[in-house]
């Protein structure tokens, strides 16, 4: 049983957590812009503080979900099946996304050789970001979290600004008319395959 100081520990943890976030992911988009804006691919150290970030976020998460902080009044029985689904769907599909790369430099943004079109990548453009919020919102059920939630909405909103601010510009200017033909095609977050390739 939890008492009203550990209660207290858990909140101020999540809560450092969550600026701890916050401040990482300012300094993580600006160094992305800028490797971006010369064209470049995420070096070591930008890909080690890009895993640290979303680990970062992720324990704030998981410990809100883990906790119940701001318990949500639903089924517990419900949320918890609900919640394993979308997190197996979730996990699922961004490994699927990330296979369909082929290597693991590829899936992190430091081999650019290619513009991935084929497997998963002929419905969305972007399966590994929809595999992450799948997951994160099934975590955010199964723990009937409010906080777990207002997180995830957070990560969507530096999901969506991420995509079309910074990735997109990026691979336009790097793929050129190939990436431009493959975003008339290919619906940003899902959608049915065009057959006029």
């Amino acid at each position: 049983m939890f008492t009203t100081q550990n209660t207290t520990s858990l909140y101020r943890a999540i809560a450092i957590l969550t600026v701890l976030w916050a401040i990482m992911a300012v300094y993580v988009f600006a160094a992305v812009k800028k490797t971006y804006a010369k064209n470049g691919t995420f070096t070591n150290k930008l890909l080690n503080w890009w895993f640290a970030m979303w680990g970062v976020f992720f324990s704030a998460l998981a410990l809100s979900a883990l906790y119940g902080v701001w318990l949500l009044p639903i089924d517990k029985t419900a949320a918890l099946v609900a919640g394993l689904v979308l997190f197996v769907a979730g996990i699922v599909l961004l490994a699927v996304g990330m296979m369909e790369f082929r290597t693991l430099r590829r899936s992190c943004a430091q081999d650019t050789s290619k513009l991935i079109t084929g497997g998963i990548y002929r419905w969305s453009r972007n399966p590994q970001f929809i595999g992450c919020l799948l997951y994160l919102t099934g975590i955010s059920l199964a723990g009937r979290s409010i906080f777990a939630f207002a997180l995830t909405a957070a990560a969507s909103i530096v999901i969506y600004w991420y995509t079309v601010s910074l990735a997109e510009p990026y691979l336009e200017r790097l793929y050129g008319e190939g990436y431009r033909r493959y975003k008339k095609r290919v619906s940003r977050w899902f959608g049915i395959a065009s057959k006029n390739r």
